[in-house]
């Protein structure tokens, strides 16, 4: 098992996109995939299963001590039967703040996962959509996270002040508590485009600026384009909605690049 977070202090980057797609191409390779929406928006839980949730969430998983068995929804998407979600809705909004009262408010999430560790450890990944913001929940599951995946925005100079932002506290973290962390870190460019830009060619040379950002930079990067939106809209992965519109868009080869760089480095 291995368990990933996908996040950056910068909303707006692809995030919840990587995370769906990542978990539909790994199911589509027989992978069984728990998703975990650690999101307020809760666009993971719109996309995979209903707007609006009413029943077990995250937020009872860590204020309720409910149980795997009770918070988990088996394959809300009848395509993927591997995949599985814990979901969210509008109270996780409030959740930071509730585990800030707590006694090791840190290890909530690793409490948690180690008393319902007989129910989780049958996945192959754990995938986390966390919200774009350094919070008790965020900290929570990025500690007990074998890796990190950090999407920024081509042309999106902020993109890259979140990632280096998430690194300082991270790094803040792991020493405040004395952990010493083994997690693997990738960054992916998203959006990306090679049309001549000005905002472009900004982006590179602000970029240039983090060797750590640069250290974790994959070689392949996602291109600009409705296509990935409109397959995850149609609850379709990225191979069969490129073959339904028959067109065999660069995008489609992108993702499998990012997907077997990150197996190369052990990400996933």
């Amino acid at each position: 098992m291995k368990i990933c977070s996908f996040f950056n202090v910068k909303g707006g980057v692809g995030k919840t996109t990587l995370t769906i797609l990542t978990a539909m191409k790994l199911s589509k390779e027989g992978k069984k995939v728990l998703l975990i929406d650690a999101d307020t928006q809760a666009n993971l839980t719109q996309f995979l299963y209903k707007v609006v949730h009413e029943d077990k969430t995250l937020f009872q998983m860590l204020t309720e001590n409910t149980t795997a068995k009770e918070v988990i929804l088996k394959s809300p998407v009848e395509e993927f039967k591997n995949i599985d979600i814990i979901p969210s809705d509008i109270s996780l909004s409030v959740l930071s703040e509730y585990l800030s009262t707590q006694m090791g408010r840190e290890r909530a999430v690793w409490r948690w996962f180690k008393n319902n560790v007989d129910d989780i450890e049958k996945y192959d990944y754990i995938f986390v959509d966390l919200s774009p913001s350094y919070d008790l929940i965020a900290r929570n599951f990025m500690l007990i996270s074998d890796s990190i995946i950090t999407p920024i925005e081509y042309q999106d100079i902020a993109s890259i002040r979140g990632c280096e932002l998430f690194y300082q506290k991270f790094k803040q973290d792991l020493e405040f508590l004395d952990i010493k962390s083994n997690t693997k870190r990738a960054v992916v460019i998203n959006s990306y485009t090679t049309r001549k830009l000005s905002t472009g060619d900004l982006f590179n040379t602000y970029l240039d600026k983090f060797e750590n950002i640069k250290a974790d930079l994959l070689q392949a990067r996602i291109s600009e384009t409705t296509v990935v939106r409109n397959a995850i809209l149609n609850k379709m992965d990225l191979e069969d909605y490129c073959r339904k519109i028959k067109k065999a868009h660069k995008v489609r080869s992108d993702f499998n690049e990012f997907i077997e760089e990150l197996k190369a480095k052990e990400v996933l």
